[in-house]
């Protein structure tokens, strides 16, 4: 029966069913549901109508629904198990890393501040300006207000901000 329904089948359809797998494979390898993807469940869907039309015949228009969904189903889970464990697990498609670098928004002159001195000019309510090392910054007090005139140290940065903190005695230790 199932050669039979083969061999009975018009020429259009077969073709619609074999460009319809084309496809679909094309979209498993790669990433993105796009043109292949679509193109080739509409080659399918095409397939069942065109056998439909020469036909007549409910039975084989049904066995080509089964056909088809087969294949849309195990292209599905192969190329579920490609994006797992497969090829396409190392691709971006499916990387498990951030695409940002990881020193993305740090200020490598700002690490650089840590542990050095300097004076506030404008009272840090937390966040205020100070000169380090010559150099102007906004920078944000660790704990409580720092008033204008006060020694500083940087202690952290955070955030892209410079945290600093109050030096006991307000003296400069540098």
């Amino acid at each position: 029966m199932f050669a039979e329904f083969f061999t009975q089948m018009h020429w259009s359809v077969i073709m619609l069913l074999c460009i319809s797998l084309v496809l679909l494979i094309v979209e498993a390898v790669l990433p993105g549901f796009g043109v292949c993807g679509i193109s080739g469940i509409v080659a399918g869907i095409a397939a069942v109508v065109c056998e439909a039309v020469f036909t007549k015949s409910v039975f084989y228009v049904f066995f080509l629904i089964l056909i088809v969904l087969v294949i849309f189903t195990l292209m599905f889970v192969i190329f579920s198990y490609a994006l797992r464990r497969g090829p396409l697990k190392k691709t971006p498609l499916v990387e498990s890393k951030s695409a940002l670098p990881e020193n993305y928004g740090k200020n490598e002159e700002f690490e650089k501040l840590i542990g050095k001195n300097g004076e506030v000019i404008s009272a840090c309510k937390p966040v205020g300006k100070a000169v380090i090392e010559g150099k102007q910054y906004t920078v944000s007090a660790k704990n409580g207000t720092i008033n204008e005139g006060e020694k500083i140290r940087v202690c952290e940065i955070k955030n892209n901000t410079i945290k600093v903190e109050l030096i006991k005695g307000g003296k400069d230790d540098e």
